[in-house]
């Protein structure tokens, strides 16, 4: 069985253990491209691994995030 994504209507990402997917999220929250933070999660359908936004949207702050507001006054 293979997850789809909802938004992109593609497969998601699968792991086999949940380590995968957090050094994959970890990966990926050190990457400027992504605002928002990734956590690993255990499908309830497949019941594989798959990363995706934490369900409070936390942002991450990186010093060269091109969302990040500066105060140049």
């Amino acid at each position: 069985m293979e997850c789809i994504n909802k938004a992109t209507g593609r497969p998601k990402k699968t792991f086999k253990t949940f380590e995968e997917a957090v050094k994959w999220a970890k990966r990926m929250n050190e990457n400027p491209k992504f605002i928002h933070k990734q956590v690993a999660y255990k499908c309830k359908r497949c019941y594989k691994f798959h990363t995706g936004r934490s369900k409070h949207g936390t942002l991450l702050e990186h010093e060269n995030n091109i969302y990040k507001k500066n105060d140049r006054t």
